[in-house]
């Protein structure tokens, strides 16, 4: 079954999460997090649920300013405010650790959270993520002053075949409206945040297995960023996804889910 809930963080701030449960009712069955990119909503990454609900309880919340979270106060959105979210929101579901998946801005989310909290990870998947937003990217597609002019839905439009690829016009429609809820004022602080920390060297200490998904090439990333994440796992799976664009966890849901299940299957328990 599918649920949808409100809860309340501990400054305040009204999030929103949705848990994707058909795993048999008299087992424990382990939890999994999925942590959609920046400019979306859990509604993103409902092709995985079909994949990982039978043996998982999928877990996707809605990053605080994005979809159906409130943004809470912008002057104190940060890497432990953003993390937080993530703990606390284990203590409401009441769970000591889990497998978490994040997708681009999701997953730059959740390795912040694994390096202040990684005992309650058994194991982190990157998705098209890197490890912080090199400033250089965003100004190099001007993205806030585009973002500024046009709005949120209207920068995504512009930037749209980099993200989904060759999708139809039906699924560019929903992955427009998957965006609702986020505002200029919040994206203004919520980039520069992703952008003001590189923690690449700090994924050595991971204890985990880590997975990182690659679009391969990714049309917004250089090969070169996500090789040098490589290079400091310690246990890791490093999976290529040929002509797949940046926004793969949407574009193509059910090979990027597959190539998820495999690695959970692989780590095991």
């Amino acid at each position: 079954m599918t649920a949808e809930h409100h809860w309340t963080a501990s400054d305040g701030t009204r999030l929103f999460y949705r848990v994707d449960d058909f795993t048999d009712p008299w087992a424990d069955a382990p939890t999994v997090v999925l942590l959609h990119p920046g400019m979306g909503s859990s509604l993103r990454l409902f092709g995985w649920v079909p994949h990982l609900a039978r043996r998982f309880r999928v877990v996707r919340p809605d990053t605080r300013g994005h979809g159906r979270s409130a943004p809470g106060p912008l002057d104190g959105l940060s890497h432990d405010r953003l993390s937080l979210d993530l703990f606390e929101l284990f203590d409401q579901l009441g769970i000591a650790s889990a497998h978490v998946m994040g997708s681009s801005a999701g997953g730059m989310i959740a390795g912040q959270a694994a390096i202040r909290r990684p005992e309650r990870f058994r194991s982190l998947a990157l998705y098209s993520a890197t490890a912080g937003i090199p400033p250089s990217r965003p100004a190099k597609g001007d993205w806030m002053a585009r973002v500024g002019k046009a709005g949120v839905r209207g920068f995504l439009e512009q930037t749209v075949r980099d993200r989904i690829g060759d999708a139809s016009p039906a699924q560019v429609q929903w992955y427009l409206d998957s965006a609702e809820g986020l505002t200029v004022e919040y994206l203004s602080r919520f980039v520069p945040l992703m952008a003001s920390e590189d923690w690449t060297e700090r994924l050595a200490a991971f204890p985990f297995p880590v997975m990182l998904g690659v679009p391969d090439p990714d049309p917004m990333v250089e090969r070169a960023e996500y090789e040098r994440m490589r290079g400091y796992v310690r246990d890791c799976t490093f999976v290529t996804f040929p002509g797949a664009s940046h926004g793969m966890s949407a574009e193509i849901p059910d090979a990027c889910a597959l190539a998820y299940l495999a690695f959970l299957e692989k780590v095991g328990p």
